[in-house]
């Protein structure tokens, strides 16, 4: 039988009550020599001292219930309740203040965490990347808003789903996507981490494309120093010699081909110095860009160019910060595309769509064609490709190139009428 400590407490206060009753009772029996009130003393005696007792074993019991109650509350994370102390001195008077203490650092404590949970969850909800956070029984219970730019819609949506609903599995202790589209494009992270005592896992989202676009860049850039250094150095002579040779010859047709190879000459030169531009960093100067009047001003520009095509303009967008010129660079460039493969259909489109609009804290644009589509899409991001006679190969390209240095992307796929180019960046 486990002992009680308040049933042990009354036990011997009751026994030092009736030991100090009969003392009572024996001494008034030879001092008062009367049966009757020597019992009535007694008796108020009792009493008396029961009810100081009770009320002294109450009062020490109440400490030992506001402390455990004071406990309680810690333990479920509750400061709001708060022990009042009622002794001033000794050891009870010790314990409610070491009690009162430690619930005042733990409520700083975990005011502290709260606040470092709170700039952690901040700082991953501003990160670029796509995190997903699961609970102890593998459910999600948090992401950043970058989750909306691999399943398209807000994580809020879906909280609850497992990971295999969310095409995530692990294979051979590392994690990874389940379809072969996104694992080609995404590299996956995780780890563990305790919040409030519980596991939780975070796995974080890596774009490989922009790795694997930086080192293609990089040898493109090698390549392309090389091949320009031997075009100029081969072609310096040969423009020379020809432009020497001009004034000694005297056949028009003569005449005619140097000029020819001379011209020949130059436009290889330009092409390759301008070709060249991926090879240098480009200098930024963003701004806090109005968006709607950038497309409007551009839309402008085209609509008297192109009198018989027309722009459908869709912008949610208020604000892109942004290098203003580049990225116009980038949309005329990508219009006038769109717009040649308007031309070069059959039957002739005459649509072209811009439509801006928020996706995970990006801002996305989306040009589109009534082209046909790309004839070849693995090779439409390719340098020196082109489909067209008199193409370079560079557009895209360069445009991919100026996003990137924004922080965004640039990708290209076929819709249902003509090519879709997606530009998405950091807002």
């Amino acid at each position: 039988m486990r002992a009680n400590l308040e049933h042990q407490f009354s036990l011997y206060l009751l026994l030092l009550n009736l030991v100090i009753t009969g003392l009572v009772f024996i001494v008034a029996s030879l001092v008062l020599h009367a049966s009757y009130l020597s019992i009535v003393l007694s008796l108020v005696t009792f009493i008396s001292f029961h009810s100081i007792a009770k009320w002294q074993v109450n009062r020490v019991m109440g400490l030992f219930r506001r402390v455990n109650i004071q406990l309680e509350a810690m333990q479920q994370g509750d400061f709001n309740h708060q022990l009042k102390p009622h002794f001033k001195f000794g050891d009870a008077a010790e314990l409610e203040a070491r009690l009162v203490s430690l619930s005042e650092r733990l409520h700083r404590d975990k005011t502290q965490y709260n606040r470092q949970s709170f700039v952690l969850y901040q700082l991953i909800d501003k990160l670029p990347s796509p995190i997903w956070i699961f609970d102890e029984v593998g459910k999600l219970s948090y992401a950043n808003a970058a989750f909306e730019l691999i399943y398209q819609q807000p994580w809020q949506s879906i909280k609850g789903h497992t990971a295999a609903e969310l095409d995530l599995e692990e294979y051979q202790g590392e994690w990874r996507f389940g379809t072969e589209q996104r694992r080609i494009h995404w590299a996956l992270h995780s780890s563990e981490f305790y919040e409030q005592g519980r596991r939780h896992r975070l796995i974080i989202a890596t774009d490989i494309r922009k790795v694997l676009r930086h080192r293609e860049l990089a040898a493109w850039q090698r390549l392309i120093r090389v091949i320009g250094h031997e075009i100029h150095n081969s072609l310096a002579p040969v423009s020379s010699l020809a432009q020497s040779l001009q004034s000694k010859v005297t056949q028009p047709r003569d005449s005619n081909a140097l000029a020819v190879i001379e011209q020949r000459c130059t436009h290889i030169q330009k092409f390759v110095s301008r070709y060249s531009q991926l090879s240098k960093p480009l200098e930024l100067h963003r701004e806090k860009l109005v968006l709607s009047d950038l497309l409007m001003s551009i839309k402008k520009l085209f609509s008297e160019m192109y009198e018989d095509q027309h722009i459908d303009l869709e912008c949610s967008v208020r604000y892109c910060k942004c290098d203003p010129q580049l990225l116009e660079q980038v949309l005329i460039n990508l219009l006038k595309n769109a717009f040649e493969a308007n031309k070069a259909h059959q039957p002739v489109g005459n649509h072209v769509g811009i439509n801006a609009f928020y996706q995970a804290s990006h801002v996305v644009i989306v040009v589109t064609d009534q082209g046909g589509g790309f004839a070849n899409l693995d090779n439409a991001m390719t340098p020196f490709y082109s489909t067209k006679s008199d193409g370079q190969g560079i557009g895209i390209t360069l445009s991919r190139h100026i996003i990137e240095q924004h922080g965004g992307y640039l990708s290209v796929s076929n819709g249902l009428q003509g090519a879709e180019i997606k530009i998405t960046l950091p807002n």
